[in-house]
């Protein structure tokens, strides 16, 4: 069985902070994905978040975006999609980030990699214009309703 320990960033839009996500297009899995970090030997969940949040989105740490104090929730499931022939154990937590300041802003708008994201795209598995998200993600994100309601098919 695959394992992942680790943190899951839900880095709130600005201006519209429980409607937009930001996701990053990732060219190996050809999907867009949260920004997800492998928590490493000694660190906190927090920490490695904070770690892979400065790395990924290019943004200076205790500068440029807040990570809140307490995760919004830890768990510890085994999942396993429909196609899939094993499951794989999740241990996250899911911290809530805001970019903070001009400077964050404009990186994260100079990333082609990088966009907002509708909650209701994002629990479609898909964005408008058809491009793949997560599905273990959007599962996950389902499962425990973090980013809104899932209601009935979870389509926009």
């Amino acid at each position: 069985m695959n394992s992942f320990v680790g943190s899951v960033a839900l880095v709130r839009h600005p201006e519209d902070e429980e409607n937009r996500w930001l996701l990053k297009w990732s060219d190996t899995e050809l999907q867009y994905r949260m920004i997800i970090a492998k928590r490493l030997e000694g660190e906190t969940y927090r920490e490695c978040l904070d770690r892979e949040i400065a790395w990924e989105l290019e943004l200076r740490q205790n500068r440029d975006y807040l990570i809140s104090n307490m995760s919004r929730l830890h768990i510890e499931e085994i999942l396993q999609l429909d196609d899939e022939c094993h499951g794989t154990f999740f241990l996250l937590e899911f911290f809530a980030v805001d970019l903070y300041g001009k400077t964050s802003k404009a990186s994260v708008e100079a990333n082609p990699a990088l966009r907002w994201i509708s909650t209701q795209e994002i629990l479609a598995g898909q964005t408008q214009q058809g491009e793949g998200i997560d599905r273990h993600l959007v599962a996950l994100l389902k499962k425990f309703e973090l980013i809104g309601r899932h209601k009935g098919s979870g389509c926009p």
